[in-house]
């Protein structure tokens, strides 16, 4: 009987002693609600400042998006352009022939005049510096007096979009 009643003794003096510890000051619930605060508010800075970013990464994207929305389809006529340039190439002595060479040479200027309003532009390669971001050379050339690494021919024209290369200018460089 004796050793039983210490076992239950003992068992209420450890739940006395947890109730102790779990019963908290009100000071420390004050500190316990304001650390909460403190790390909701956190959260929250936390949150918003993501919010901000994404929000400014996709305005970026948009807007980027917007600039070279024309882009396909200034590419796509640069092909036809091309075309138009040889076929103005090979005009004969022919006075019907020059006629129709002058009306498509009239609808070639009116193209290109729409190709650069929306920023299309031709790489200036003939006589430049050799750069491997805006011409590709396929063959080279000695030529006394010509420096190296000059471009010496253009066998195809290459265009920009705004800042970006839609094509490089094919060229034959000097050695």
């Amino acid at each position: 009987g004796q050793a039983e009643e210490e076992t239950e003794e003992e068992v209420t003096e450890e739940e006395v002693i947890e109730e102790v510890v779990e019963e908290k000051t009100p000071d420390m619930i004050i500190e316990e609600l304001e650390r909460t605060i403190k790390d909701l508010k956190n959260e929250l800075l936390k949150q918003h400042a993501d919010l901000e970013n994404t929000r400014k990464r996709l305005e970026k994207e948009r807007i980027i998006e917007r600039k070279y929305a024309a882009m396909n389809f200034a590419k796509q006529l640069i092909t036809p352009m091309d075309t138009f340039d040889l076929a103005l190439s090979h005009v004969s002595d022919d006075e019907a022939v020059k006629q129709f060479a002058q009306g498509f040479e009239m609808i070639k200027t009116q193209f290109t005049k729409m190709l650069e309003d929306e920023g299309v532009s031709e790489i200036d390669a003939l006589n430049e510096d050799y750069d491997p971001n805006f011409h590709q050379a396929i063959m080279t050339e000695k030529i006394e007096g010509t420096d190296a690494n000059k471009v010496i021919d253009v066998l195809q024209k290459g265009y920009m979009f705004k800042d970006r290369l839609i094509r490089p200018a094919i060229v034959k460089i000097s050695e």
